[in-house]
């Protein structure tokens, strides 16, 4: 069980990861580096949300007890 939890921990984390680098993203590109191209970095930086977030919501899909699981 504790593999499993840590398994888990760590899908998680690294979406999290993904997900506060894309803020970061667009962040960074619309405040300290604004552009005409600000789009482009929108759309990256959006990417990596969405990614980050779909990880997330899998990670903690798969990670939900089954009621096969549950004794």
């Amino acid at each position: 069980m504790g593999g499993t939890m840590k398994l888990i921990l760590q899908r998680v984390s690294n979406s999290l990861v993904w997900m506060v680098c894309g803020v970061l993203v667009i962040t960074i590109r619309a405040v300290i580096l604004p552009s005409t191209n600000i789009f482009v970095w929108e759309l990256l930086g959006g990417g990596m949300v969405a990614y980050g977030t779909a990880k997330l919501l899998w990670a903690l899909a798969k990670g939900a007890p089954r009621e096969s699981s549950i004794a």
